[in-house]
């Protein structure tokens, strides 16, 4: 399930376009049969228990027609579809227009009238639908429509909601929503693709007074992931209950977390039904041989773009609407090279083929339940420091995605009930409300209504001890250390590494490090602030002190090691394989003295030869991955690392005598693991070591700006517009100008990165460099194709993305993030690689190659982090969060580009027109507004406590109180509650 907002007077055209016009009324029949010779889909039907409160109280018929009237009334002027009476407040009052950070008139924003909830069926269940024959395919979507509505009841009794009171300070139930549904049969590209648009208005009615008010957006957001998984969950019930369809997990090549499709349904298959950028790019080597035949030579750079260009305009989709009997023709002829001309007959056979019972909510017992809790509390905890209801209602839908249940109700008590159990594995943050609440502020449950519904944020005791055991190392003064005039006479000298002296602020930081004898110790730095040449001073001191082999280096990546290696000029590993080696050091150990006692008494043999060969090998291995007195183990971009990582790694020095430094930037990118420490211990300084001269940057005003992203200070997006480093458009057009300037740069002899913050679109830049590479007869066509379909040959920058260690030599060993070029493809999917710096070649087997190797050519944005180049251009979406953001502008010395994706959609294979058009400086102050940082329970614990305990806070609870207490003495008392707007 997908969510767009919806803007006041948009939307309502496109849903309206794409419906049949003949006589609906007049229809017998199913949606299906009746729209399957005519072109269009069926008109919208009207959904939801709010429908009740319309037309002065009549209410309208769920499942009646939407008409294009009704839709207008609602989207485009915030009315009764019935009546046209205003809902609440009428839209728009509030706002007002201004001018941006460039002095330049703005809009006013635009009001919010609805939410599009598109819940689109799995690519497998849509396949088999388009190539049943017409039974099966009326039982498949009526699965699909009863999913769907299932969601949106159970949504309106556990997540719509509404504001009232002073600042929304009381969340109210509704009465439900009213929505309208609108089926769909295909893609945007043309494919297979059952989807249903939900629209729904942005009012409701309040349970407490009845009035129309905005609905709660956070809320609704908050619970998106649940009730995705809820719908997928629900229709794999529905249709095994039905038909008997089994169900397969499929890894995600970026993502643990397994999809499931029908089992049968090939990958192939679906692949075939999900062809846009295939067809782009099949166009485009059209034009490209074209040119080829006529000009005698291949196309430049700059020509194979306009080509692209020319490709993706001429393979999109047309506009016509077409009946559902033609797509289906269209998607059997597809189909049958992979599933033979009996289309049908091929459905049939994934009937029967689930082979689990059907359970009742009472089947499972309670230690199932029980064990279900722990598993996604662990799974939920161990990605986040803090975390909501939501959240692990979404791991628990996960977790249980493979169980049948006999219905959608069942999935859901079964849920919940796991869900329960989990939070009481919890402990909350965020404190209870304080003073008397009325029964009137009282949901039925007993629940405060000071409270939204699922906000409460959460943790485990486990996090908790770690950061506090993090906190008290961060104090501890008892470590070695290093006199600080000893300290600063080394920093006046020239470094080793580097050949020239530290600078006063870098020497000053260093000083502070080596002489403060903390335990536990932080260097903060911004982006290009020296922080290398800084650890390098650090190793400097601190071996002249206590001598060679006293520094030890960690960071969170084998490839961020590598570089921190070349920084200070010490061996170094990724801290997750030092931990695990490191817990293996007991083991080691009770060998090693049971393998002492059997020398001892052993005459000379080749068995007592064996004995002492392995005796020498664990004593080498107990060195290397043990800690002893007087060492500093220098972590670098500390923020990346976990929580529980540090605390584990800590725990080690301290019963050693050693010292951990941890050196980064909170304000850029956080682990994927449980996260926040690292800013959680330098905050809880009020000095910490620092670094803040930007020396990086070529440009004195990049400096400057640079330090603002960081901290999304307000106008930091104007200023790199000022200076002509933003560009924006739609997707297609951002990353073709991107792709092309980088190409430029990189002929011009600069080390450029690509670089952005998913996936799928590191992909897409990738498939652009291949494409041009090829085109220009630098890398050959033909070669191996990788498990995501993308094809590597000889010639190609490719990246791998899995710690190998017994690939390679002993120096030049295969590393996540490492990147390759290609010198020779095997027929059965072997590459032999060579790195792309510093030489090396590795001979990677099949079964790597298939699962863990990718186009090169673009980067994400973590895997960006660390690196500095010459010029960087990176792709921002109305998504991208602050940290990405900021690292993706703070890599490139000369200049960092920004490509704002101006049209951005959630999902655009269910998309049936283009988004409204936002400015490039717009997005990127939201983009500014939303940091992704993973912050502490500590920190989130004193967060929570200071804004529940707040003067205003108080003070709207003590306005709504109030309320109540007149009411009850004059029930005649009518209050505005809020003013009426989004919250």
């Amino acid at each position: 399930m997908s969510i767009r907002r919806m803007t006041l007077g948009s939307g309502y055209r496109y849903l309206m376009s794409s419906v049949a016009r003949g006589d609906a009324a007049g229809r017998t029949g199913s949606p299906l049969s009746s729209y399957y010779a005519e072109p269009g889909t069926p008109p919208g039907r009207f959904l939801g228990s709010g429908l009740a409160g319309l037309d002065t109280g009549r209410g309208i018929e769920i499942g009646s027609i939407v008409s294009e009237e009704h839709l207008w009334r609602m989207l485009g002027m915030l009315q009764d579809p019935a009546t046209g009476q205003p809902l609440g407040r009428a839209p728009g009052a509030e706002r007002r227009a201004y001018l941006d950070a460039l002095n330049r008139p703005r809009k006013a924003p635009k009001t919010v009238a609805g939410f599009d909830l598109t819940f689109s069926a799995p690519k497998s269940v849509s396949v088999a639908w388009g190539l049943a024959d017409e039974a099966t395919r009326q039982r498949i979507f009526a699965a699909h429509v009863a999913a769907t509505e299932f969601v949106i009841d159970y949504a309106e009794r556990t997540v719509f909601a509404t504001r009232t009171g002073r600042g929304g300070v009381v969340s109210e139930d509704v009465r439900g929503v009213v929505a309208a549904a609108f089926d769909h049969w295909d893609s945007r590209s043309g494919d297979p693709q059952l989807h249903t648009h939900i629209v729904v208005l942005n009012r409701a009615q309040a349970v407490s007074d009845g009035g129309w008010r905005t609905l709660d957006s956070k809320a609704l957001f908050r619970a998106a992931v649940g009730l995705s998984e809820l719908y997928n969950g629900a229709l794999a019930d529905l249709v095994t209950a039905d038909l008997g369809y089994g169900w397969e997990p499929e890894k995600r090549r970026h993502s643990p977390v397994e999809k499931w499709e029908v089992a049968g349904v090939s990958e192939a298959l679906r692949a075939e039904f999900s062809q846009r950028t295939t067809e782009i790019d099949a166009a485009k080597d059209a034009l490209v041989t074209d040119f080829v035949a006529g000009h005698g030579r291949q196309p430049a750079a700059r020509e194979v773009l306009q080509m692209r260009q020319r490709a993706t305009l001429e393979t999109r989709p047309d506009k016509e609407l077409r009946p559902l009997g033609q797509l289906i023709a269209g998607w059997r002829g597809r189909a049958e090279s992979f599933i033979g001309d009996e289309p049908a007959a091929w459905v049939a056979g994934l009937a029967g083929r689930n082979d689990l019972p059907l359970l009742r909510a009472g089947d499972l017992a309670e230690e199932m339940l029980e064990e279900a809790a722990r598993v996604s509390l662990e799974v939920v905890s161990g990605k986040r420091s803090t975390f909501t209801r939501a959240n692990v209602f979404a791991e628990v839908s996960r977790q249980i995605q493979g169980v049948r249940f006999a219905s959608p109700r069942d999935r859901t008590v079964v849920a919940e009930r796991i869900t329960a159990h989990g939070l009481d594995r919890a402990v909350a943050l965020t404190p209870p409300e304080v003073g008397n609440v009325p029964d009137e502020l009282r949901r039925p449950d007993g629940t405060s209504r000071f409270r939204p519904r699922d906000s409460e944020l959460y943790t485990t005791p486990v996090l908790l001890e770690a950061e506090e055991r993090l906190l008290v190392a961060g104090r501890a003064v008892d470590a070695p250390a290093v006199d600080e005039v000893s300290a600063a006479a080394i920093c006046a000298t020239d470094l080793p590494s580097r050949g020239h002296p530290l600078s006063t602020e870098q020497a000053s930081a260093v000083c502070r490090v080596a002489s403060s004898g903390r335990a536990l110790d932080v260097l903060v730095g911004p982006a290009g602030a020296g922080k290398s040449t800084a650890m390098a001073g650090v190793c400097a001191v601190w071996e002249s002190r206590f001598g060679p082999g006293s520094v030890v280096g960690l960071a969170p990546s084998a490839a961020a090691a590598d570089v921190l290696a070349e920084a200070v000029g010490v061996p170094t590993e990724n801290t997750a394989k030092w931990l695990t080696e490191a817990a293996r050091q007991p083991a080691r150990l009770a060998e090693l003295e049971a393998l002492k006692v059997s020398l001892d008494r052993a005459s000379p043999s080749l068995r007592t030869r064996a004995l002492a060969r392995r005796a020498r090998q664990l004593s080498a291995e107990v060195d290397r991955w043990g800690l002893r007195s007087r060492q500093l183990v220098i972590v670098d971009e500390a923020s990346m690392v976990g929580t529980h990582e540090l605390n584990s790694l800590t725990a080690y020095a301290r019963s050693a005598g050693a010292k951990v430094l941890l050196v980064g930037d909170w304000a850029q990118l956080s682990p994927v693991a449980a996260g926040g420490a690292f800013r959680l211990v330098a905050t809880d300084r009020s000095d910490p070591p620092a670094l803040h001269d930007v020396r990086r940057f070529r440009h004195e005003w990049e400096r400057d700006a640079s330090l603002k992203l960081r901290t999304g200070a307000k106008g930091a997006a104007g200023e790199y517009a000022r200076r002509g480093r933003v560009r924006g458009g739609d997707r297609e057009t951002m990353l073709d100008e991107l792709f092309a300037n980088w190409t430029d740069d990189v002929a011009a002899g600069r080390r450029s990165l690509m670089v952005a913050a998913d996936t799928a679109t590191v992909a897409d830049l990738n498939r652009r460099a291949r494409a041009q590479r090829v085109a220009e007869g630098v890398v050959k066509d033909e070669g191996v194709t990788l498990a995501d379909g993308t094809v590597v040959g000889v010639g190609d920058v490719v990246v791998t993305r899995q710690n190998q260690r017994d690939l390679g030599s002993s120096s030049t060993w295969v590393k996540n993030g490492d990147q390759w070029v290609v010198e020779a493809t095997a027929g059965d999917g072997a590459l032999t690689v060579r790195r792309e710096r510093g030489g090396g070649v590795a001979a990677l087997p099949a079964e790597y190659v298939s699962a863990h190797v990718e186009l090169g050519y673009a980067t994400t944005a973590h895997r960006a982090q660390g690196r500095t180049v010459d010029t960087t251009h990176a792709f921002v979406t109305s998504t991208t969060m602050r940290e990405p953001l900021y690292v993706m502008a703070t890599r490139g010395r000369e200049s960092n580009i920004l490509y704002v994706d101006t049209m951005y959609d959630p999902d655009a294979g269910t998309s049936h027109q283009d988004p409204d058009v936002l400015d490039p400086v717009v997005v990127l102050d939201r983009v500014l507004e939303h940091s992704g940082a993973d912050l502490s329970a500590t920190e989130v614990h004193a967060k929570e406590a200071a804004a529940t305990s707040s003067p205003s806070r108080l003070a709207a609870e003590g306005a709504a109180v109030m309320a109540v207490y007149r009411a009850r003495r004059d029930p005649q008392i009518h209050e505005v509650r809020s003013p009426d707007r989004e919250l």
